[in-house]
């Protein structure tokens, strides 16, 4: 956790401080610091997160192009083709990009804290796997099926490094593929990385959303991170597209269940 290098009074005003250490009652002294420890733990929050954040400023070269970061649409591109992404959180993110006349590109992103990423010009968006040619493709799909299957042999042995190296090595010969961004998901919720796995999700429900292991994996991410209400949302989605899968409908109702206790704890 931050901590103020200046003293711990530091965000307060003047009366505050006075209030807080020129008491002579201990008792009074010490409502003032619980009255005040909120407001200076909160400050310490916000600056840490100032320190943390990055930022992603994508020339696209195009005017009007619609601009998604992480399957949320955030603006379009301005006459010059450019745009500029704040508070963006360090670790894994997709930007999905559509310009007036061309097909939709896909950038992957991973900034460090502090960070501003250059991105830019569009890239070219993704052929058919194997270019088209049938023996090319049928060596493609063999690679793939290797990588996959040894990611999952290494996600069994709990190397899960190496399985999620193996995954995106096969996602450069697929990018589209929802199926790996599925797995890779799961890998991240197998290694307690809730934030890269409600990103994996998300990508795979952007080019399948109707595959209900990705929001039931998206809604067990956010259930993680503390977000039970869109959680419970993704659960009833994996749940209304697959209704006699089991594991599903238990999450769904555990979820709903949370939910109800929260309420009943309110009032």
């Amino acid at each position: 956790m931050a901590r103020f290098r200046r003293g711990k009074t530091d965000g307060l005003d003047q009366r505050s401080r006075e209030l807080m250490m020129k008491s002579k009652h201990p008792r009074a002294r010490y409502l003032a610091i619980c009255l005040f420890l909120p407001v200076i733990t909160g400050i310490a929050t916000e600056r840490a997160r100032v320190r943390e954040i990055a930022s992603v400023v994508l020339q696209t070269g195009a005017a009007d192009c619609r601009v998604d970061f992480d399957s949320k649409a955030i603006g379009v591109t301005g006459p010059s083709g450019k745009i500029t992404i704040t508070d963006v959180d360090p670790g894994d993110h997709y930007l999905h990009v559509r310009c007036p006349g061309k097909s939709e590109a896909t950038y992957f992103v991973s900034p460090q804290a502090r960070a501003e990423i250059h991105l830019g010009p569009l890239p070219d968006a993704p052929g058919p796997p194997g270019g088209g040619d049938p023996s090319a493709v049928a060596e493609n799909q063999t690679e793939l099926r290797r990588l996959v299957q040894q990611a999952v042999q290494l996600r069994s042995q709990a190397r899960l490094d190496e399985a999620v190296a193996a995954l995106r090595q096969a996602m450069k010969l697929d990018p589209e593929n929802a199926d790996l961004h599925r797995e890779l998901g799961i890998t991240f919720l197998l290694a307690k990385e809730w934030k890269r796995a409600r990103v994996e999700m998300l990508e795979a429900l952007h080019h399948d959303p109707s595959n209900a292991d990705a929001h039931n994996g998206l809604g067990y991410a956010l259930e993680k991170m503390g977000n039970i209400d869109a959680a419970v949302r993704e659960y009833r989605s994996a749940t209304n597209l697959e209704p006699d899968d089991p594991t599903y409908r238990t999450h769904y109702l555990d979820a709903l269940a949370k939910t109800h206790s929260r309420s009943e704890a309110k009032q």
